[in-house]
């Protein structure tokens, strides 16, 4: 059985402060921006997407509000994370250690 999907992980999280609002939200925790991917046997293949969420305190993700989103998208964040890429990268090094392992 080949256990395949989509998840995502958090790159990077914001508070409040960090987009300009200063007063309290109650339930809020912080706003994460986080890198999807595809995987097999849970391993990152290769990215698909960058989501915008909010965290809240019942620790659940939830879609951000499209007024929010334009000031969010202008915060300095990574573009695309090298974590994504482990399934690639694990791949082309088997595949050198094969290489070299049958010259020798």
């Amino acid at each position: 059985m080949i256990i395949y999907g989509r998840r995502s992980f958090c790159m990077k999280s914001f508070q409040l402060a960090d987009i300009g609002i200063a007063n309290d939200i109650p339930d809020f925790v912080k706003f994460e921006v986080r890198q999807t991917y595809v995987h097999i046997y849970w391993i990152p293949l290769f990215p698909i997407g960058k989501i915008w969420c909010v965290r809240k305190t019942d620790d659940k993700l939830y879609e951000v509000n499209a007024e929010i989103l334009p000031a969010l998208q202008s915060l300095p964040h990574p573009k695309v994370s090298w974590v994504a890429f482990i399934g690639l990268i694990l791949i082309g090094v088997l595949f050198l250690a094969f290489v070299v392992a049958g010259r020798l």
